[in-house]
């Protein structure tokens, strides 16, 4: 009688249990494709973080299949300016940005500070770096989801042949991130947007620039500039985000998907724009630009002046990246 209690028991959980899968998978199967719109700060072919665009979309479509999610790439800033991508993904009007930092301080402050970060991203999430930096995005509705340009730093380009880090007499052009730098080196600053930098290097009305990495080919600055200035600093401050409705939208399985993704992701990006910047370093000079190397000294010197001086910069738009920068910075 017992043994016939016992087998009717197990016979129970057995098919509740099978219940409960078969649910599951039918839950699974009819839950609703979900495509993301996906916008980028820059045309598809000038991507700064080469290859991190393509591979970004490449994985999700990839790896996303299994939960029934997808993205779609909606174009660049022929669709809106890149300083106003973030505004598009907090209004929904797109669901994710492979954008800069530097783009999105008006929203976010505190991103002025990511180019500052000497942590590598997998640390950060280890750290509390990401987790701070989310906490930012999301009381603006939107979700941080990975750095993208680890792998590479900010560099100088001149036409002129100067070997220390002073800029007296300079004009260079700039975009409001490089600010901080000008006065420091004695330069002029002329702000101008990276579509107009061939013109105004090739009629002289700048004689030099920085630029995020070393990819400058697909501009064809390399073609009316002379000198790769100087050692690269700072950390390219390109990343993802996304809507935080749409994030929080998202199933358990998709979030977990996609959390996993971004960390591969990360590390993938890194390694590839190691890579590429030795070997794009080659081609350019194979092409005719010569490299101007500093001292160890003002090396050491222009570096630490780069990161004091974007500090300064991105407490003054914000004293709360105080507490990013205990987490980030080496160079104080």
């Amino acid at each position: 009688m017992k043994s016939r209690k016992r087998l009717s028991s197990v016979l129970l959980a057995l098919g509740v249990m099978i219940s409960l899968l078969a649910l599951g998978q039918e839950g699974l199967a009819a839950s609703k494709a979900v495509e993301l719109k996906l916008w980028s700060g820059w045309p598809s072919k000038m991507d700064p973080a080469k290859p991190a665009l393509q591979m970004l979309i490449d994985m999700i479509n990839e790896k996303g299949k299994p939960v029934n999610i997808s993205v779609k790439y909606v174009g660049g800033p022929e669709v809106f300016s890149p300083f106003q991508g973030c505004e598009s993904v907090q209004k929904g009007i797109v669901d994710m940005a492979y954008t800069a930092a530097a783009y999105n301080t008006g929203v976010i402050p505190e991103v002025d500070a990511m180019k500052l970060m000497e942590t590598l991203p997998w640390d950060d999430r280890k750290n509390g770096a990401f987790d701070l930096l989310n906490k930012w995005h999301n009381e603006k509705n939107l979700e941080y989801l990975a750095r993208a340009a680890a792998g590479q730093g900010f560099q100088g380009y001149l036409n002129e042949d100067i070997t220390k880090p002073d800029l007296k007499g300079i004009t260079m052009r700039v975009a409001p991130i490089y600010v901080p730098l000008i006065n420091a080196l004695g330069a002029k600053a002329v702000a101008t947007d990276g579509g107009e930098v061939y013109t105004a290097l090739e009629r002289g009305t700048v004689q030099g620039f920085w630029w995020g990495g070393r990819e400058i080919r697909t501009w064809g600055w390399n073609e009316v500039c002379k000198y790769i200035w100087g050692p690269p600093f700072w950390t390219v401050d390109v990343y993802v985000l996304m809507n935080k409705k749409k994030w929080d939208s998202l199933n358990a399985a998709q979030k977990k998907t996609l959390t996993e993704l971004f960390k591969q992701y990360e590390k993938k990006t890194y390694e590839a724009e190691v890579s590429l910047q030795g070997e794009i370093t080659k081609d350019l000079l194979a092409k005719g630009m010569k490299e101007i190397k500093f001292s160890p000294e003002d090396e050491k010197w222009y570096i630490n002046m780069a990161y004091t001086e974007g500090w300064k910069a991105a407490l003054q738009k914000s004293p709360r990246v105080e507490d990013l920068k205990k987490i980030v910075a080496k160079h104080r």
